[in-house]
């Protein structure tokens, strides 16, 4: 009679310590998850996505209490709250969020059709940290000396100007580590793709800590979000992609010149 009781003891003990490993997330945690998804503006669906992103699964009443947790950390810091975990991705992985750089001197010394898809692809080139000299004058300087066609005929000349412009992705695209989407790919496509590959190189440096490391690029809507007051890549427009990557760019250029400092 004793071993019975023991024996029941035991798997009491069993069952109330499976509870707590697995215990469901509680009333007020999932309240918790509605109110501040609400209050930052995401509706449903971005909900859902957010609540995926984190633990794989879909809706808040699926969730144990620590994926609960980790949910309202991560919703906190969107919104811009201290997390309540003691230890969360946001404390030291994300990166920043700096005011505007100044804009570069010599910025608008060339000019003609085909400028303005040069000079995006520079900065492009700028904000993944693989060119110091963002203004116009080193994009010659560089164009010329990897086609040997002077700029005058590469700002005019559509022939000359679409060897210059591969020339210049290529390039980006090795030394950037940036995979280009199809030619018929959206703008939208293009511009992840870069901030895709900025984030991934912050990740390299050591200046992000991604969430979960089999998902390196997983923060990147947060962090995105963060810059631009916008949850769903859907609400962005060429401004806000263009505000993301600035900010990207200039965490990237201050993460590696620390590096440079600490060799």
């Amino acid at each position: 009679m004793h071993a019975g009781r023991s024996m029941h003891a035991g798997r009491s003990r069993t069952r109330r310590g499976s509870a707590m490993i697995g215990a469901p997330a509680s009333a007020r945690q999932i309240g918790a998850i509605h109110s501040i998804a609400k209050r930052i503006g995401l509706d449903e669906a971005e909900r859902r996505g957010l609540i995926e992103q984190v633990t794989g699964k879909r809706s808040a009443g699926d969730l144990d209490a620590v994926q609960a947790g980790r949910v309202i950390d991560r919703l906190k810091a969107l919104s811009g709250q201290g997390s309540s975990a003691p230890r969360s991705t946001f404390t030291s992985g994300l990166p920043a969020v700096l005011p505007p750089a100044p804009p570069a001197k010599g910025a608008m010394q060339i000019d003609g059709p085909y400028a303005g898809k040069l000079r995006a692809l520079w900065i492009t080139a700028h904000d993944l940290g693989i060119v110091r000299d963002r203004t116009d004058r080193a994009l010659c300087a560089f164009v010329e000396r990897q086609t040997k066609i002077a700029h005058p005929r590469w700002l005019r000349d559509a022939a000359d100007a679409a060897r210059a412009i591969e020339a210049l992705k290529s390039w980006i695209a090795r030394e950037g580590g940036i995979t280009w989407p199809a030619r018929d790919a959206e703008p939208s496509a293009i511009k992840r793709a870069v901030l895709e590959a900025q984030w991934r190189r912050l990740v390299d440096l050591g200046a992000v800590t991604p969430w979960t490391a089999d998902r390196p690029l997983g923060d990147l809507p947060t962090y995105a979000a963060r810059v631009t007051g916008k949850w769903g890549w859907d609400a962005y427009t060429a401004a806000d992609y263009a505000a993301v990557q600035d900010a990207l760019g200039r965490k990237l250029r201050r993460a590696q010149a620390q590096r440079e400092r600490t060799r």
